[in-house]
């Protein structure tokens, strides 16, 4: 909204407002009850990003951080849902660091919402992120998100299940760290109600 009203300077701000896309969450509850046998067979703590591979996402960091909590003694695993051109990069580079079995590319699924119901962690660690859709479908499926400190935060505002992390290697590092030792403890579920009058509030513009 704010870069609209930049471009188009005349327009009332009163008379602006911002409408974020609409997501069935009915629709994700049932397609997070698919059956798959992926991740099933991990005992660790599961941690699940769902992005594309680009250098914004930081995949690259993150592979660093897993890195430095494998080797402090500290077992989990990461799953990438997504494709990308950073794909090879990565590859390469989970292979040098010797973390293939505990940090894998899963690739791109026309149905990402079952890895994220069994994961303990939804993570999206972007060195910058606008809004993210997929954070809303995270909050739907009652799970633990941790994000850095981008605009994405403005997605978890009313939700409690949360942490926010410095945008650095070595806070997600330290963060990740504590929460996998569980020495960050995460709010107890609150039953989030997302807000479904994303269509009134079209239909109430048409009308006008």
């Amino acid at each position: 909204m704010e870069s609209f009203q930049k471009v188009y300077n005349g327009i009332d701000r009163s008379k602006m407002l911002v409408i974020y896309n609409y997501i069935d969450s009915e629709l994700v509850k049932k397609k997070a009850n698919e059956y798959t046998t992926e991740l099933m067979n991990c005992n660790n703590k599961k941690f699940v990003t769902v992005c594309r591979l680009v250098k914004q996402k930081a995949i690259e960091r993150l592979i660093k951080v897993h890195k430095r909590i494998v080797d402090a003694g500290v077992k989990h695993d990461f799953f990438i849902i997504g494709d990308g051109p950073e794909k090879e990069k990565l590859q390469e580079l989970i292979k040098n660091l010797n973390v293939e079995n505990s940090f894998i590319l899963m690739g791109k699924k026309e149905n990402p919402y079952p890895y994220i119901k069994k994961a303990d962690f939804f993570a999206l660690l972007s060195e910058f992120e606008g809004y993210g859709m997929v954070i809303e479908e995270a909050k739907i499926l009652s799970k633990n998100i941790i994000i850095t400190n981008t605009a994405a935060k403005e997605a978890i505002v009313d939700y409690s299940k949360k942490l926010i992390l410095d945008n650095t290697e070595n806070a997600i590092y330290n963060g990740l760290k504590k929460v996998l030792k569980k020495e960050i403890i995460f709010e107890n579920d609150k039953n989030y109600i997302k807000d479904d009058f994303v269509i009134e509030k079209i239909e109430a513009i048409l009308n006008e």
